[in-house]
């Protein structure tokens, strides 16, 4: 079903008499959901109803309120949901997935403004989707305008002064996204009446650094914050410069003698705990177990130890020291997740009751997947095998699920590897390290049959097709923003000149660990297509600071020996953001961008799955289906 444009239903029809009768409401349709009405008011029942197929779908919701986003589940039952909005909310973002995918609505989303008793937007709520659209909903699709949510504030403002306060901070830095210049004349006049103050709080202090970190003035900042630390030597600012000094340390012995003056100043707290975690890593690496149970015992959340445990647990694994520490460690990383998920006090504000759930789950299978290849290293196979296939949860993660295979065909279980090996492999969740074990267990099954590659090819041949009916539903027709950067040999690389040409822009950064994972795969892309004149693979490095970038870029290609061509995305003058990721819309690396010989943007694949062979594949048909 077609998902509709909420531009057009989100004209209010409310209808009224000299007796002002009641309002009259109509449905709407999203994708495959249907919502009771598209009027949304305070305290009024919402009822979503799902009419497809799919009994994975799920939806959640953001009370929206300026720039806070308060997430909340949509629990069905009977493929229903319902909901009221309260007093305190201005407007409202609904997410949902069917066939696993989130509904985006041609990117505008499905937000809706609470309307007053005379269908009215409330004062407050165009500013909050515009918020929306440019934070949370990034997430699931949607595109922020900077412009536009600087418009809506401001009008906003005009309407109820009091929002200014709401927005505090954020004004500036949203002004400063849309309009430097007029930004700049905002903070300045914001710096003009804080210091106009007889006497500055911390919290003025605070609010300046702020205005000097949107206007970049590092020496400002820097200077702001040693007067509010002299004036404050207990105070939040104090505090914030330990842990940058916590963060910069060189050894452990610095971070040791930082992390002992904040606990005696400001006692554990959230930044603290990851202080103490990353401290008892460190200790039980070097063998130091009294000193990692010391750092240990300060941790108190259950979700934070099991983290710690499991962090020590994989190197371990891994590297095969310490195993039997590393097995009860990872045991007691399982345990502390089911106690997690029977206190649902702890949950983050940013999840819902049921993603906080699905994230102690993720997790649980993450670190089953550690504590099996312990168990498996220690000879321990039958319990390997129990939590690998606890580890291998819906059978997404290829390292995980050939794991499980390797187990199960090293403890001679034939049968069960062979049936989940071809199922796997069916999905496109296999390698082929599992294609390996396959034959093992399957020339056990059946010692007389020679047909393996047989079985192998029909196992290739579906997911070929699937693939490539999946690239060709997702196809692409879109405008390629232009533009010309440099590569570390210091030459201009401009688009306009590749045209004509398959193009392949992998944004990436070195410190980003699915892009590094995924650079095998695309190492052999690149060699497979190197002397295809037609196909031009191009490593774009963004999101990424310091004055050596470029050294270390070029550093971190040298040492791992990729022959990839690879361009510096600068930074646009007085922002956060980098020149071509910008123009693109990437959000989130790696990101790879298909341009296709009309100059057209054809694909976009967002994140890694964890597969290099499926990788390959994906990028082969990519090209084949431009190249018709």
């Amino acid at each position: 079903m077609k998902h509709l444009s909420v531009s057009l239903l989100l004209v209010v029809f409310v209808l009224f008499s000299c007796n002002k009768e009641e309002e009259k409401t109509n449905t709407l349709e999203m994708g495959d959901f249907t919502m009771s009405t598209d009027v949304v008011t305070h305290n009024n029942p919402i009822t979503i109803t799902y009419n497809g197929e799919d009994q994975d779908m799920e939806g959640f919701y953001y009370m929206l309120n300026g720039y806070k986003a308060y997430p909340q589940d949509l629990n069905f039952e009977n493929g229903k949901a319902t909901i009221s909005v309260p007093d305190s909310i201005a407007a409202i973002a609904f997410n949902l997935k069917a066939d696993g995918k989130y509904l985006d609505n041609d990117k505008k989303g499905y937000l809706f403004p609470i309307l007053d008793k005379e269908g009215n937007a409330i004062v407050g709520s165009n500013s909050s989707i515009e918020a929306y659209k440019s934070g949370n909903g990034q997430n699931y699709g949607l595109e922020g305008d900077a412009d536009a949510l600087v418009k809506a504030i401001d009008a906003d403002i005009v309407k109820n002064p009091e929002l200014k306060e709401l927005w505090g901070m954020r004004y500036l830095s949203a002004i400063m996204r849309s309009d430097n210049e007029k930004g700049k004349v905002l903070a300045n006049t914001m710096l003009e009446e804080l210091s106009s103050k007889t006497e500055l709080t911390e919290d003025d202090y605070t609010k300046i650094s702020t205005v000097y970190a949107n206007l970049r003035n590092r020496k400002a900042m820097d200077s702001i914050s040693e007067i509010a630390i002299a004036k404050f030597p207990k105070g939040k600012m104090k505090q914030q410069a330990l842990m940058n000094s916590f963060y910069d340390a060189k050894t452990l012995a610095e971070k040791e003698t930082i992390f002992n003056e904040l606990e005696s100043s400001f006692g554990m707290s959230p930044d603290l705990t990851y202080a103490a975690t990353s401290i008892a890593a460190a200790k039980f690496k070097a063998g130091d177990e009294a000193s990692f149970k010391a750092y240990d015992s300060k941790i108190e959340g259950a979700m934070e130890k099991a983290g710690l445990y499991n962090s020590v647990a994989w190197p371990a694994a891994e590297e095969g020291k310490n195993m039997e520490m590393a097995s009860k460690l990872s045991k007691k990383s399982l345990d502390l997740l089911m106690e997690a998920k029977k206190d649902l006090s702890k949950k983050p504000s940013y999840f819902t009751e049921n993603q906080y759930l699905n994230s102690i789950e993720s997790s649980y299978n993450m670190y089953a997947d550690t504590y099996a290849l312990l168990q498996y290293k220690l000879g321990n196979v039958k319990e390997a095998i129990t939590y690998q296939a606890k580890a291998v949860g819906k059978g997404k993660s290829t390292d995980v699920n050939d794991r499980y295979i390797e187990f199960l065909v090293a403890d001679k279980q034939y049968k069960l590897a062979a049936e989940k090996a071809n199922a796997f492999l069916s999905e496109g969740n296999g390698s082929s390290k599992m294609k390996a074990d396959y034959k093992t267990a399957y020339t056990n099954l059946n010692p007389e049959a020679n047909d393996f590659d047989t079985v192998m090819a029909g196992i290739d041949k579906i997911n070929h097709d699937r693939e490539l009916a999946e690239l060709k539903e997702s196809m692409l027709d879109e405008e390629a923003p232009q533009f010309t950067i440099k590569n570390l040999e210091g030459e201009a690389i401009t688009l306009a000149d590749l045209k004509g040409k398959t193009v392949i822009l992998d944004f990436w950064a070195t410190w980003c660990g699915p892009c590094k994972a995924s650079f095998p795969g695309m190492q052999e892309v690149v060699e497979k297509y190197k002397d295809n004149e037609n196909v031009v693979l191009l490593f774009v490095d963004t999101f990424e600071d310091g004055n050596d970038r470029e050294k270390d870029v070029a550093k971190f290609i040298k040492d791992n020996n990729y022959d990839f061509h690879v361009l510096i995305d600068p930074k646009v003058k007085d922002s956060n953001d980098y020149e071509v990721a910008k123009k693109y819309g990437i959000t989130g690396i790696p990101t790879k961008i298909i341009i296709g010989p009309s100059g057209k943007i054809n694909f976009r694949a967002v994140g890694f799955s964890g597969n290099n062979d499926k990788l390959k594949q994906e990028m082969d048909l990519m090209i084949d289906l431009l190249k018709s």
